[in-house]
């Protein structure tokens, strides 16, 4: 099954974790001012759900011939990659590195506060 297919993701998929760490971070050589990477990227959910449907389309074009790796970077690669590390607006953006508890986005602070 695809990992995009079990969303949202409980566990982090060996598969996973091998795309991003030995596959996708070889393409990621350099950042700018404006780029930001957590190491810590499992502890990011709207970047996980989005590697995972990176990892996806690896596996299915890049690696299963269907597609070559210049239609992935551009069709995949070249459009996730802002969402994730877009030091203003992607993934990582408000990460402090200290990976306090993350809520989600319909939290709501007992008492109002």
């Amino acid at each position: 099954m695809p990992l995009s297919e079990q969303v949202p993701l409980s566990e982090i998929p060996d598969g996973l974790v091998e795309f991003v760490d030995g596959t996708l971070l070889a393409f990621l050589t350099s950042a700018g001012e404006k780029t930001i990477w957590c190491a810590e990227w499992r502890d990011h959910p709207d970047a996980v759900h989005r590697l995972a449907a990176m990892a996806d389309q690896w596996e299915e074009s890049a690696l299963g011939g269907t597609v070559g790796l210049h239609s992935f970077f551009r069709d995949v690669l070249d459009y996730h990659l802002p969402f994730l590390v877009d030091a203003e607006k992607g993934a990582f953006r408000g990460c402090k590195f200290d990976h306090a508890e993350r809520r989600r986005l319909d939290y709501v602070k007992p008492n109002g506060k």
